[in-house]
């Protein structure tokens, strides 16, 4: 599932992806960033790594329309994550209806770094 080096694997913002499903809903109950093309909820976890899951509903479209978000969120993730997230943190990235697979992809990574600025800010 991880594509990280060696390196990445051992730096301070090692990034994993959330599988479990208790992990997804205690996210729900945190703190969040409600964005025109993406949602990001994010919670404080007690490792030293950021986690980062991907979720699109059946309200994005079919299987194709959801496959493509949850491709696009994880590039944008996998581009931004590492500079801009809070390490020891829990992020789960909720595509959003007719907009993630539509909005520009540099439009998606900028609505993603606003909301990882935002969500640091309130979780000090």
């Amino acid at each position: 599932m991880e594509n990280l080096s060696s390196e990445d694997r051992n730096s301070k913002h090692a990034l994993e992806t959330l599988s479990k499903r208790v992990d997804f809903i205690a996210a729900s109950k945190a703190e969040k960033f409600i964005g025109k093309s993406i949602i990001v909820q994010a919670r404080p976890n007690s490792l030293e790594t950021i986690r980062v899951g991907y979720t699109a509903s059946k309200k994005v479209g079919n299987a194709v329309m959801r496959n493509r978000a949850k491709r696009r969120m994880r590039a944008a993730a996998a581009e931004t994550v590492a500079q801009y997230g809070t390490s020891s943190t829990d992020y789960v990235l909720i595509g959003r209806a007719e907009s993630t697979c539509n909005t520009k992809f540099k439009d998606l990574k900028f609505e993603l770094i606003h909301a990882f600025k935002k969500l640091s800010v309130r979780q000090k």
